[in-house]
């Protein structure tokens, strides 16, 4: 069975909020604890995953910057049935 799990940081000047698939998982200070946080949710899911996030929108008037990861895997069972 195939998973995808859509990681969004979602930053302004003075925060940065994590998304995982639309929901909101919390909010950071910095971006490099956002991406630390996003890095540690995917290696659980998938042990030694590494997320790229790139920049998907930037705003330049409200310094709103919209940076997005997708990690997709399948399991181990549903390849084995294969």
């Amino acid at each position: 069975m195939q998973q995808t799990y859509n990681f969004v940081i979602d930053s302004e000047s003075a925060r940065h909020r994590l998304c995982l698939n639309g929901r909101q998982l919390a909010t950071f200070a910095t971006l490099d604890a956002a991406k630390a946080e996003a890095n540690k949710v995917a290696d659980r899911a998938v042990p030694g995953a590494k997320l790229n996030f790139e920049l998907d929108f930037k705003w330049t008037l409200s310094d709103l910057e919209i940076r997005g990861a997708t990690l997709n895997w399948e399991s181990v069972e549903a390849a084995s049935r294969v």
